[in-house]
């Protein structure tokens, strides 16, 4: 609980970082934000950092003149694309170990590390369930923004192929989370009441997944037959 109040704090009082942040550091800010852009689905353990939400914020600040709105679009757009490509990149080269090694050896080690078997396997769900739009809308959703590029990489999905996906896919967000912040920064309310907005948006699609876990729950319990007995001994 007190990780999760801290990182709630952090998210109110975002706005308010980073306009410290401009005051003591100017420019250097953009390299900053593009850099935890990259990093939150680079390396897989550091998708904990606030990647989506920092765009908003910046963006938001953007509306306000405290920074320059394209530096902030384009950087963040090339920044989240290295990274997710990095993050394929890891998981074509645990693929390739992982084979030569029958999943065992250094590469099954890293693989089950950076990679929980739940996550590999919900990655797969999704990509067989939705195919192409699954690497498309991939970095909306909090269980699959990290795993999901390691996870097709695993799956034996191409280079040509994941780019291509990617760099569209990127285009999406990048027009979402900047669109957004810049359009709704300007608006007095919402600059007065930021930090409270800013939370709830970074918990609902947390709340949209675990709706979405109960209900499967509440389905698969239903759908299993009542009687179910174990077998008697004679």
């Amino acid at each position: 609980m007190e990780t999760l109040s801290a990182l709630l704090a952090l998210l109110a009082g975002l706005d308010a970082a980073l306009i410290q942040a401009v005051a003591d550091h100017g420019d250097l800010v953009y390299a900053l934000i593009c850099l935890t852009i990259y990093a939150e689905t680079a390396f897989v353990v550091t998708v904990f950092l606030p990647g989506g939400t920092l765009v908003f914020t910046a963006a938001a600040l953007a509306a306000r003149g405290t920074l320059d709105v394209w530096p902030v679009a384009l950087g963040c757009y090339a920044a989240a694309t290295l990274g997710d490509m990095t993050n394929f990149a890891i998981g074509r080269a645990l693929r390739r170990g992982a084979a030569r090694g029958a999943g065992g050896g250094l590469a099954g080690t890293l693989r089950k590390r950076l990679l929980p078997p739940q996550q590999l396997e919900a990655a797969r769900r999704a990509f067989a369930r939705h195919g192409a739009a699954t690497v498309l809308l991939s970095r909306f959703v909090p269980i699959l923004r990290a795993a999901f590029p390691m996870a097709v990489a695993m799956a034996g999905m191409g280079w040509g192929r994941f780019i291509g996906l990617n760099a569209l896919g990127k285009v999406i967000w990048a027009a979402v989370f900047v669109g957004g912040g810049y359009g709704l920064g300007g608006i007095p309310w919402f600059a007065r009441h930021f930090g409270a907005v800013v939370v709830a948006a970074a918990l609902f699609p947390l709340l949209i997944a675990a709706a979405r876990q109960l209900l499967m729950h509440l389905l698969d319990r239903r759908c299993r037959p009542e009687n179910q007995s174990s077998p008697k001994t004679p």
